[in-house]
């Protein structure tokens, strides 16, 4: 790991913009998609696009960095409880959504609830970061805007549900909230941070592998690149290998999972 002298504040502000610009044309396009993924197929334009929507769900992987994915051994009780049924529920936006009612099954939309819940926390984890001393202003200012990143990908989710918005999970806020505010190098902080968007990104990778509604697993594709490039913007940052955060192959491992 680098210095903290060596860390060029100029190239993680490029950095940050361009992972920025990736969040930015996600979130752009979303709610059409969204719209294009479980609307009317019979429309044979509509239907190409939910083909390619779909695509893009099944390779998403491939097109992001890596994930160390250690997070996850922090959350397995964070899944929330009960069972996983199958059952279809049709389910409406949110206010201020865009998109309109999605039909998912049951455990999908308790998956999207635990997603929700996991994006509130990574916002309420960045907000303890930039609240310790040791880390500088171009490094508050990516995490800031990686925090905004995280609650409008919260927001996205809270879309696809009926309800209200989901408080920060408690288990994942209880699990890092000491290791934030005892950092005592920005190095040790910036690590933190790199771990959750690892772990964030690995379980989207996940839940496209589970999610049944094309819908769903669509909105998942459209954010799991976002959270990987935070983790690769905070990999280069701290100087880490290449390798360490660009493997041959992505995995799930260490992704946040039902317990």
């Amino acid at each position: 790991m680098q210095s903290s002298s060596a860390r060029r504040p100029d190239r993680l502000r490029s950095l940050t913009e361009h992972a920025d610009r990736i969040h930015r044309d996600g979130m752009a396009t979303i709610h059409e998609d969204l719209e294009a993924a479980h609307f009317d197929l019979t429309d044979a334009e509509r239907l190409a696009s939910r083909r390619q929507f779909l695509t893009r769900a099944g390779t998403a992987a491939l097109t992001v960095g890596a994930v160390s994915l250690s997070l996850g051994t922090l959350a397995s009780s964070a899944w929330a409880q009960g069972n996983m049924g199958t059952t279809m529920t049709t389910a409406a936006a949110g206010a201020g959504c865009a998109a309109g009612p999605v039909s998912m099954t049951a455990s999908d939309e308790q998956l999207v609830v635990f997603a929700e819940s996991v994006e509130r926390a990574a916002v309420a984890a960045y907000g303890l970061a930039r609240q310790n001393p040791v880390l500088d202003a171009a490094a508050s200012e990516s995490a800031r805007i990686f925090a905004t990143h995280h609650t409008d990908h919260a927001e996205a989710l809270r879309c696809l549900v009926a309800g209200s918005e989901q408080a920060p999970n408690q288990a994942l806020v209880d699990a890092l909230a000491p290791q934030i505010t005892e950092a005592r190098t920005e190095g040790a902080l910036i690590e933190i941070l790199r771990q959750i968007e690892a772990g964030a990104a690995a379980t989207y990778l996940f839940a496209i592998g589970t999610f049944e509604t094309a819908a769903v697993a669509g909105a998942a594709s459209t954010i799991l690149p976002v959270e990987a490039q935070h983790e690769v913007v905070w990999s280069q940052y701290l100087g880490l290998p290449i390798a360490s955060y660009v493997p041959a192959f992505q995995t799930t491992d260490g992704a946040v999972a039902p317990a």
